[in-house]
């Protein structure tokens, strides 16, 4: 599967509190080889997805950065868990990753 991306607002869900972000996004599917008795074949594996979440201020993205329950809503309504993995207090930026079906 060729790379997907997505750049545009997007709503995250932090502990029960909601803030508003600009996400830019790029998903990618693993190719698996596996072993067969007929030799080895290529297969689809899981769906990753990684970005940047940008915050109007450093304490959204903080606040963000240490909550428990991460849920990133894209426009159209779709969703899915993630983890943050840094914060740049300069720009108000998370860096994510995702996995699993995407939100874009």
């Amino acid at each position: 599967m060729e790379p997907r991306f997505y750049q545009g607002d997007a709503v995250v869900h932090a502990d029960g509190t909601v803030y508003r972000c600009w996400a830019n996004l790029r998903c990618w599917t693993d190719r698996v080889r596996a072993r067969t008795f007929g030799g080895t074949s290529v297969h689809d594996g899981q769906q990753e997805w990684m970005g940047r979440l940008r915050f109007d201020t450093s304490a959204d993205a903080g606040a963000v950065l240490v909550a428990d329950n991460l849920r990133l809503v894209i426009g159209n309504g779709a969703q899915n868990a993630f983890l943050a993995n840094a914060i740049d207090h300069a720009t108000a930026t998370l860096t994510i990753r995702g996995s699993g079906a995407t939100p874009f």
